[in-house]
């Protein structure tokens, strides 16, 4: 051996022995990839979810992979995730969001409530007060977002009855449906039938579908120039860009024009009212133009994509699953009654309901991966080595379909989530504690209720008054396992299908 090489191989034995000394923990072991590209070409943009959980199954409870650049992080068990990003409980040891393309550039650098890059911050903790005031303190909270989607229940019935012999496609109909319902949350008012913008959310919506996409998340924060040139990538930038420069214009500057002090007609105008307040104060202007906007688009992202998601996979499921629709529809008749519409306050006495609702979440997963987390310092978890800026995913796919956990993740049953007296079982209760659909600690969605609120006004709505059916030769399964019945991007939906309906006798 030369005196070269001599050298060189110390020099690799004492950088090793370094490398050692200074882990924090065993290292994570995990897929090895390809030099510079790591395991990039293993995934497409809607298999992402499935190769996890194939890497779940063979390392375990974390495994680590390189993305180009990136530095993966998955965790698969829930006491991990729990710990991960449980906030104060634990360490808070990844309350941090991950570099997102989409953040930065549809959510003016990052100051909106999910894409903040720091969770403990003032901006997040001032950002989630203020958002939450306005989903409580904007009317009377639950009260006007029930009368909202009230008022589009009645138009919704009013469409699905013009429709000869009751056959009509599920996804589109509801699509359309929550357009109105968020209409009327952000400046009280619906969106007309005829309106040439009818589909401004759904364009923003496209757009958010492509870029939180993990896979096109990668490739976009490793080489973001993309979105300035021709191709699939600048398209779907500049498309998603007009979108929220038209969503923008009606819902925010238009009503920032005709903004009376005290009348309150949406959720926009508690906004531009903390506006004024602070441009009076000495406080400081906390609430810029540009930032009400990125909460705006956020809320349409998270009282949008999520519910047109979950009701259209639910709405599959009921077809394939009848017999939850005649027990569903029982639970109704005992509590609710024939003479009324049900109300939120009803979904607390419904048991069986919440516990469809919870397989649903379960079964089909709306968010498989959630939106990644940050380790931004060298650290130790739970025995294990972490570097500095890792990137940190929640497999909650996985999940809630890890057959150690739920012995048949692959059969739609609500039941496992009630005991023998037909009553929910215990928060503390390991099925409940391995249901994430939500997401978990300081970036947890702040939503929830407000989306429980709709999943449960419309579905026992619609299944008071009616059974539904697929027409004859349109049957389509709900197993999630046939992946191209599903629209799946960063979130998991179903592709469109016909049903009919029919009057309840």
């Amino acid at each position: 051996m030369t005196q070269q090489e001599l050298l060189t191989a110390a020099l690799a034995g004492l950088y090793m022995l370094l490398s050692k000394r200074n882990l924090k923990g065993k290292v994570i072991d995990g897929p090895k990839g390809l030099p510079l590209l790591g395991c990039i070409l293993e995934f497409n943009n809607e298999t992402i979810h499935l190769k996890f959980m194939e890497y779940a199954e063979k390392f375990g409870e974390i495994f680590r992979l390189k993305m180009l650049s990136d530095n993966l992080i998955v965790l698969n068990t829930e006491e991990n995730i729990h710990k991960a990003l449980g906030g104060e409980k634990y360490k808070n040891y990844f309350g941090d969001r991950a570099e997102m393309f989409w953040g930065e550039h549809f959510r003016c650098h990052n100051q909106s409530l999910a894409f903040v890059a720091s969770g403990s911050s003032l901006f997040h903790r001032t950002a989630r007060k203020s958002y939450t005031q306005a989903l409580h303190t904007y009317g009377s909270g639950i009260q006007d977002l029930e009368n909202n989607v009230m008022i589009e229940m009645a138009n919704l019935i009013e469409r699905i009855e013009k429709y000869s012999g009751g056959v009509f496609e599920c996804v589109s109909m509801l699509q359309r449906s929550l357009s109105n319902v968020l209409s009327l949350v952000l400046r009280g008012e619906t969106i007309p039938d005829n309106d040439p913008d009818s589909n401004m959310f759904w364009e923003h919506v496209h757009a958010n579908d492509f870029f939180l996409n993990s896979y096109v998340n990668f490739v976009m924060t490793a080489f973001p120039f993309l979105r300035f040139l021709p191709g699939k990538y600048g398209d779907e930038f500049r498309n998603g860009k007009k979108a929220n420069a038209k969503i923008a214009k009606r819902y925010f500057y238009d009503m920032k024009e005709t903004y009376v002090p005290g009348h309150m007609r949406g959720l926009v105008d508690h906004f531009l009212e903390e506006q004024e307040k602070q441009m009076h104060s000495d406080t400081g202007l906390f609430f810029t133009d540009d930032r009400i906007i990125a909460q705006l688009v956020e809320t349409i992202d998270a009282g949008m994509t999520t519910s047109w998601s979950a009701l259209s996979n639910t709405m599959l499921v009921l077809l394939n699953y009848p017999q939850y629709q005649t027990k569903i529809q029982a639970e109704l008749d005992n509590i609710v009654g024939r003479g009324r519409l049900p109300t939120y306050g009803d979904r607390e006495k419904c048991k069986f309901f919440q516990a469809f609702e919870m397989e649903v979440h379960r079964y089909l997963t709306v968010l498989p991966l959630m939106l990644p987390h940050l380790c931004k310092e060298h650290t130790g978890f739970e025995g294990y080595d972490i570097q500095a800026n890792s990137t940190i995913f929640a497999n909650i796919w996985f999940l809630h379909h890890n057959k150690e956990i739920w012995g048949n993740p692959w059969t739609f049953r609500p039941e496992r989530f009630l005991d023998e007296h037909g009553d929910l079982v215990a928060i503390e209760h390991k099925l409940r504690r391995n249901l994430i659909p939500f997401g978990y600690g300081l970036l947890q969605c702040p939503g929830e209720m407000f989306a429980k609120t709709r999943y449960f006004l419309y579905i026992s709505s619609l299944l008071q008054r009616w059974n539904f059916e697929f027409p004859p030769g349109k049957e389509r399964p709900c197993d999630p396992r046939i992946t191209e019945n599903f629209d799946i991007k960063i979130m998991m939906r179903a592709q469109p299908f016909f049903c009919c309906v029919k009057e309840r006798l």
